[in-house]
């Protein structure tokens, strides 16, 4: 809340300020982006702009995408001890364009970019079958997968300086992820026989459709 409190407190002290520069063309602004709700953690991400155009800018941006979920399953009547950690990792690229409607310090936009991401989800279990406890039984999941998605856009930037702006963002986004052809690992150091299984996972494609970028703020600085 006191960092909600302090951007509030630079946005009505830039209001005040009537005399930003309106001279876009050829610009530069760098931003990073901090999501205030969200499921994984994701570190510091870069968006580029650039105005071609009085009211028309090319944006590039490159995120990295990063979760670990670590589960315990203990022994029923026992003190043994299974874990389940589940991985997630992308990297993100995207591509698109925006026009602006800015009047003094306040840039209201709309926009559309094309994304493109790759990435692996992984599963280790030890001592356990990710449902119960089992002292020899230990497994692996390893599935590389792709994102493609469409995302259209409205956000605002608000110029605090004159260069320095902070801002939020929101819109729809299609997307397909497709999870390709991955391997599921068993080793059973109870077995006689085979103690290592090793089977192949298919490829499953996936799209989905929905709001995108809630409770998303940006910081950036024009050139």
């Amino acid at each position: 809340m006191k960092n909600i409190k302090y951007l509030l407190i630079l946005i009505s002290f830039g209001m005040l300020n009537q005399s930003f520069s309106q001279d876009t063309i050829g610009k530069l602004t760098f931003e990073t982006r901090y999501q205030l709700r969200q499921d994984s953690t994701y570190l510091p991400n870069l968006n580029i702009r650039y105005f071609f155009k009085e009211n028309s800018a090319l944006r590039i941006g490159l995120a990295y995408q990063y979760s670990s979920v670590l589960r315990e399953i203990k022994e029923v009547d026992g003190d043994g001890l299974g874990t389940v950690e589940k991985l997630n990792d992308m990297f993100m690229f995207n591509i698109g364009i925006e026009k602006h409607f800015r009047k003094n310090n306040v840039s209201p936009y709309l926009g559309g970019e094309l994304q493109f991401g790759i990435g692996k989800k992984e599963e280790f279990g030890t001592r356990t079958d990710s449902v119960i406890f089992i002292a020899d039984y230990n497994y692996s999941v390893k599935k590389p997968i792709s994102h493609f998605g469409v995302y259209v856009f409205s956000g605002v930037d608000f110029y605090v300086f004159d260069n320095l702006y902070i801002g939020t963002e929101l819109g729809v986004l299609f997307s397909s992820a497709q999870s390709k052809t991955g391997e599921f690992k068993i080793t059973d150091e109870s077995s006689l026989t085979d103690p290592e299984i090793i089977t192949s996972i298919p490829s499953v494609k996936t799209k989905s459709f929905g709001v995108a970028n809630v409770g998303m703020i940006k910081v950036g600085w024009r050139f």
